[in-house]
C-alpha cells in the first residue's frame, strides 16, 4: 500500500463552529413532543375516567346483584327456622315439653 501523509491546515487558529440549528430542532422536537402528549392527555384522560367509571359502575352492579341473593337466602333461612314445626322440635330436643292439658287455662271473655 501507497501510504501518503495527511495533510493538516496550515493555519491552526481555524476551528469549526458548532452548528447553530441543532438546539433550535431540538427545542422544536420537545415542543411538538409536548404538544402531542398535552392533546393526548386532554383527549384521552376523560375518556379513560370514563372507562373506569363504567367498570367500577358493572363491579359495584355484580356486588349488589350478589348481595340481594344472599339477602334473599337469609331470609328463607330465618323463615325456615321461624316455622312453627322446626320451633317444636327444637324445643322437644331442648327438654321443653307443651303443658298438659289439664293446666292450661282459657280466658272467659265477660259480656257488657
Amino acid at each position: 500500500m501507497i501510504e501518503r501523509p495527511i495533510p493538516l491546515p496550515t493555519n491552526r487558529h481555524i476551528r469549526a463552529l458548532p452548528d447553530r440549528r441543532w438546539p433550535v430542532a431540538f427545542a422544536l422536537l420537545a415542543m411538538v413532543s409536548l404538544l402531542f402528549v398535552a392533546a393526548l392527555a386532554v383527549v384521552g384522560w376523560p375518556r379513560l375516567r370514563g372507562i373506569s367509571l363504567h367498570y367500577e359502575l358493572v363491579r359495584a352492579r355484580a356486588e349488589v346483584e350478589t348481595l340481594r341473593y344472599r339477602e334473599r337466602q337469609l331470609a328463607v333461612a330465618v323463615e325456615k327456622l321461624r316455622a312453627p314445626k322446626n320451633l317444636a322440635d327444637r324445643a322437644t330436643d331442648l327438654g321443653l315439653a307443651p303443658p298438659p292439658a289439664s293446666s292450661v287455662v282459657t280466658a272467659v271473655e265477660v259480656g257488657p
